[in-house]
């Protein structure tokens, strides 16, 4: 039996799969559409563009709470912070949709 708990770990490991791909050469598409299949089994019927769009306002929100010239964008760390951050408040929402 698959719990809520296995699959936001699923939608966590999409996400995370997208992003060790380098930036030019990721589906998100596909990855959303995954993601989207996932969603619908808990009757969220989700179109992957709207959720790619839900997922850049919560990276948004990451770099909303840094001042601009603070941003290290050529730094690793820096990159893989924002996307952990934006990943955990994707499955926020996630939880909130559906409970």
């Amino acid at each position: 039996m698959i719990t809520l708990r296995d699959d936001l770990d699923a939608i966590t490991a999409i996400l995370d799969e997208t992003f060790k791909i380098p930036g030019l050469k990721r589906n998100y598409d596909e990855a959303f559409g995954r993601i989207a299949d996932i969603l619908y089994r808990y009757s969220m019927a989700e179109n992957p563009r709207n959720l790619r769009f839900r997922f850049i306002l919560c990276m948004q929100e990451f770099f909303d709470g840094i001042p601009q010239d603070r941003w290290r964008i050529k730094d690793p760390a820096f990159v893989k912070q924002s996307e952990d951050f934006a990943i955990a408040k994707f499955r926020e929402w996630v939880i909130e949709q559906i409970t």
